[in-house]
């Protein structure tokens, strides 16, 4: 059964002048925020198989720091997730072949924008307002599907969780 996880970057610096968006670091308090966020995954029993991440700084930081909990996924930098729309975050899904579970390393308000329009019946109510709401940073959305990924579409799967990794000190 596919699963996905649709990850937000974890807090970022704050925009400046000086620096172009995509050149945006992490935070302290982002770094571990990142960090947990790979635990609290490995914790809920999911094992991605490969991650697709958005060229963005902040997304390629918060990747290789969840990846220190989850071994053995494999990593692509898609150009086309940074300022991408649900159509597009959409696409990218619908040419996976042959991997069970894939987190995507993306923004808002893509991330949950696309959580809540592929959940559909049997998703967790709590968790489908937690998305309404928007995905705070450091966070995640868990996805079940029973079709295939070139499937996916709208209300064709299951909102099963939101997993945080905000629960660290500064």
């Amino acid at each position: 059964m596919p699963t996905l996880i649709l990850a937000r970057h974890a807090k970022a610096e704050a925009p400046s002048s000086d620096l172009a968006d995509t050149d945006r670091a992490l935070a302290l308090i982002g770094r571990k925020a990142s960090t947990r966020l790979g635990q609290v995954i490995a914790e809920a029993g999911l094992s991605p198989e490969l991650a697709l991440v958005s060229p963005a700084v902040r997304t390629q930081q918060t990747w290789k720091l969840m990846s220190t909990a989850l071994p053995g996924c494999s990593v692509t930098t898609v150009d086309d997730l940074y300022e991408t729309h649900v159509a597009g975050l959409e696409n990218v899904l619908h040419d996976i072949v042959d991997v069970d579970t894939v987190v995507v390393v993306g923004h808002e308000p893509t991330s949950s924008a696309t959580a809540a329009h592929l959940s559909g019946p049997g998703s967790d109510k709590s968790a489908l307002q937690r998305v309404a709401h928007g995905l705070p940073t450091g966070t995640a959305a868990v996805i079940e599907f029973d079709g295939a990924w070139a499937d996916l579409g709208s209300r064709s799967g299951r909102l099963i969780s939101v997993l945080s990794g905000r629960d660290v000190e500064e």
